[in-house]
């Protein structure tokens, strides 16, 4: 009995370095997980960018109200009109972007028209290191794009535009649908790599308002093929030197 009892002794001494490792093993695991959770939770955020590890707008989150400017399409659609609007921003710079962009996918203020389409939203936002900032937009931007090489513009600098005039800290825009890299929206406008603001297309809302009161010329229709033509080789040039 008693050597029975030692043999015994010797096998759990033997055993308990193993459940130890088994301990340490399982908490490293837990760990890594939670890690890896936390890195894909912050950049597939849900609509509208609302991931808690993002401390998402969507989560209740309100900022100081402060002047921004959007970007809309004139009522004539010829041009971008910078708008300022009162929106509420963060200091946090991904905060500031994700509010920029979800009130600049917001329905435009009359007579202004939105250059995206009905139903896009905000899908996730993350911020580069090197101020590039990636926007992942909702399908309904390619899908229910009307078209055009001008439009197309209209949309993707009303984006980077917003961003890059409201967000001292973002240079540059990456924009991106249904988590996916696409080289264009509609066919015209490179989006292969990240995009600088532009502001040849920006007509000042003054203008707009004093053709509405009469007190402006009215383009004649050589001005607008003109505008139309001119739209054309700058789209054209966009893709061309980014091949």
């Amino acid at each position: 009995m008693p050597l029975r009892k030692r043999r015994r002794s010797r096998r759990s001494r033997t055993r308990r370095p193993w459940t130890t490792a088994g301990i340490v093993f399982g908490l490293l695991a837990l760990a890594l997980t939670a890690a890896v959770w936390m890195v894909v939770q912050r950049w597939q955020a849900g609509p509208g960018g609302s991931g808690d590890a993002d401390g998402g707008a969507g989560a209740g989150f309100a900022g100081s109200v402060e002047t921004a400017t959007l970007y809309y399409v004139s009522e004539d659609g010829l041009g971008l009109v910078g708008h300022e609007t009162s929106v509420a921003l963060a200091a946090d710079p991904l905060e500031r972007a994700r509010a920029v962009v979800e009130q600049q996918l917001a329905p435009a203020p009359p007579p202004l028209i939105s250059p995206f389409p009905e139903g896009t939203v905000l899908r996730a936002i993350y911020l580069a290191n090197d101020s590039s900032i990636f926007v992942d937009l909702s399908g309904e931007v390619t899908s229910a794009h009307s078209g055009g090489s001008l439009h197309e513009l209209f949309t993707v600098y009303a984006l980077v535009n917003a961003l890059v005039t409201n967000v001292p800290e973002i240079a540059s825009v990456q924009i991106m649908v249904d988590g996916q890299e696409v080289d264009t929206l509609a066919g015209h406008v490179d989006l292969r790599q990240p995009l600088e603001p532009s502001l040849a297309w920006l007509v000042e809302e003054d203008e707009v308002e004093g053709e509405e009161d009469g007190d402006a010329t009215p383009d004649t229709e050589e001005e607008d093929d003109t505008k139309g033509d001119r739209a054309d080789d700058d789209a054209g040039r966009t893709t061309d030197d980014r091949t």
